[in-house]
């Protein structure tokens, strides 16, 4: 038993706090009824000397109809957050080097996953997201994204955009990574994970690369979440779908895979143009001189453009290489009026 509050309990019953993340606190009370649920005897327990075994599994929320919960109310408040779990994770001590380094992966990893198309390879003078972590635990919290309207701007001059036309842009994405995620995720608990829907969602493995758990790495689970409105988007990685999902992206990285981005060069002399990947690299993408030709005769090819593009990928130190199969997709951004 624990002590509650009003916000605790709304949230449980909303589905926005798992059973395990409404009875965390510092301090537990145990207490021994007997069959008329009389109290026979209680003891108060901290949090760290509980048994484990005896605490609900996570995010697990309190109606069957509904999927999974944060396990925390910093997690279901967050605009997105990153949770990792995992025995060298524990709510004492976390060893250095494991803790900058999943904060330094949680960090690249969520500019990437989060940023829309035309913010590709944005630096943090652009925009920047105010995180906070969360004391004892490993969760990064992450708030609405702050955009320097100048540089917004500057980036872009061809289709114009207003700072709210970008945030609403972000939120788009944010939803947008975890209806794709959520499905790789069911995809891989379910044994189904085809390479056809790795090598659709390859940038979208990419990111994730590093912040997910194996069998190879000392995370053992990691959940993203986000406030939406009254509800609470939540996606959950185990140890085997995270393994599934390594292995999945390593089995197509050699193969064609789908890559997106923003122009960033167009070279016409030697028929290719360069895009920022959403996997954060500049990419050279190679053509056929014919689709170079159709590219640039349909005024699409320019600076700023969106990119989907299907090929083989080399990956290179500075700059990626990508040899396309057929013809990239190319999407002008419509022109917008600045409020």
């Amino acid at each position: 038993m624990v002590q509650s509050n009003e916000q605790t309990v709304e949230a449980l019953q909303s589905g926005a706090l798992s059973i395990r993340g409404a009875l965390s606190s510092r301090t537990i009370w145990i207490v021994d009824l007997d069959l008329e649920f009389a109290v026979q005897r209680y003891w108060i327990c901290d949090q760290d000397d509980f048994p484990e075994k005896l605490m609900p599994a996570r995010n697990v929320p309190l109606y069957a109809s509904m999927e999974q919960a944060p396990d925390s109310l910093e997690e279901a408040n967050a605009y997105f957050s990153i949770a990792f779990r995992g025995e060298r994770l524990a709510n004492k001590s976390i060893p250095f080097n494991l803790l900058k380094s999943l904060i330094d992966d949680s960090y690249e990893a969520a500019r990437r996953l989060l940023s829309p198309a035309f913010m590709a390879g944005a630096k943090s003078a652009t925009f920047d997201f105010p995180a906070r972590a969360i004391p004892g635990s490993l969760i990064l919290a992450l708030d609405e994204p702050r955009i320097n309207d100048a540089l917004l701007r500057r980036r872009t001059a061809e289709s114009p955009l207003s700072v709210e036309d970008a945030q609403a842009s972000f939120i788009e994405q944010r939803d947008l990574f975890f209806q794709e995620t959520a499905e790789l995720v069911a995809k891989a608990n379910s044994g189904q994970l085809s390479d056809s829907l790795a090598e659709e969602r390859f940038a979208l493995l990419d990111n994730l690369q590093q912040i997910i758990p194996s069998d190879q790495n000392r995370i053992e689970s990691v959940v993203f979440s986000a406030r939406e409105g009254d509800s609470v988007l939540s996606v959950a990685v185990n140890e085997r779908a995270g393994t599934t999902m390594h292995r999945a992206f390593k089995r197509i990285e050699k193969k064609a895979v789908t890559d997106v981005g923003r122009v960033e060069i167009v070279n016409s002399p030697s028929k290719t143009f360069v895009y920022r990947s959403s996997r954060g690299k500049q990419v050279t993408c190679y053509v056929s001189p014919e689709a170079f030709q159709t590219l640039e005769e349909s005024g699409k090819l320019q600076i700023g453009a969106l990119v989907r593009v299907k090929g083989h990928l080399t990956k290179r130190p500075q700059r990626d290489q990508m040899a396309a199969e057929g013809q990239p997709d190319i999407t002008v951004p419509p022109r917008t009026s600045r409020g």
